[in-house]
């Protein structure tokens, strides 16, 4: 009888422990589920101080090493022209460079029949002056440049304007937490998480440029220096996304 009592007495003890084990558990899911999860996004405005200017030098000769020869010579100008107007000779650089036979196909006679040989250079040139790109494009259409392909502006140092979106982010998200807590009539807890959304962000703008090799004779034809080109450019959005859950 002792020994019945006994065993009564641990099986009421371990139904109340496995009770107590049970309502713990799901109290802490319960707290566990009880967040807010935000997304908070930041945006610098920042003025580019660099811009990427794209050249091309094509020549045409009737032997590969004459276009070559001529493509040499204009291209020397051209770099020379570059890095008398303040570009530094480091910060122009060869893109691709190739020579191709001009040839056509004569159904009569069933063969191809060249014509010559094109030499092409296309290099860029990467400045810190911004707002005087126009001077470089008259500068290179002057030396000789046949084409100018496009202008792109970008952000020498984008850390720095991103780190200020971040915080941005981060002081939105909060808002926005706060806002939705107090739509629920609860108190804000603290902040359990954050985690930071990475995107690729280049943090260029490009800008094409009306490319014929008119505009060399243009722009020599024209007093001072020619008809400068009027290149502009707007601010460049730097942008930083955070996700934040906070308790309640």
């Amino acid at each position: 009888m002792k020994k019945m009592i006994a065993i009564a007495a641990i099986l009421v003890s371990t139904m109340t422990m496995t009770t107590a084990v049970t309502a713990f558990a799901a109290e802490t899911a319960q707290t566990t589920m009880r967040t807010i999860e935000v997304n908070g996004k930041g945006i610098v405005m920042a003025k580019p101080d660099v811009a990427t200017i794209r050249f091309t030098v094509e020549t045409k000769e009737k032997t590969a090493q004459e276009a070559q020869n001529k493509n040499a010579d204009i291209t020397d100008a051209v770099t020379k022209a570059l890095v008398t107007s303040g570009v530094q000779s480091d910060n122009i650089i060869t893109e691709y460079y190739t020579v191709d036979v001009d040839k056509t196909y004569d159904q009569q006679k069933d063969t191809w029949i060249e014509h010559g040989y094109y030499a092409t250079n296309s290099f860029t040139a990467k400045v810190n002056d911004v707002d005087n790109v126009g001077k470089y494009i008259d500068v290179a259409t002057k030396a000789g440049v046949t084409s100018v392909g496009s202008v792109s502006f970008s952000l020498s140092d984008p850390n720095q304007y991103y780190s200020q979106a971040l915080q941005s982010a981060v002081k939105n998200a909060s808002s926005s937490a706060q806002a939705l807590a107090g739509a629920l009539g609860v108190a804000l807890g603290e902040c359990i998480s954050v985690e930071e959304i990475s995107s690729y962000n280049s943090y260029i703008a490009e800008n094409a440029v009306m490319a014929k090799s008119a505009m060399a004779d243009t722009a020599a034809s024209g007093a001072d220096g020619g008809n400068r080109a009027d290149i502009r450019y707007e601010d460049m959005e730097v942008s930083a996304n955070v996700v934040m859950r906070y308790a309640y």
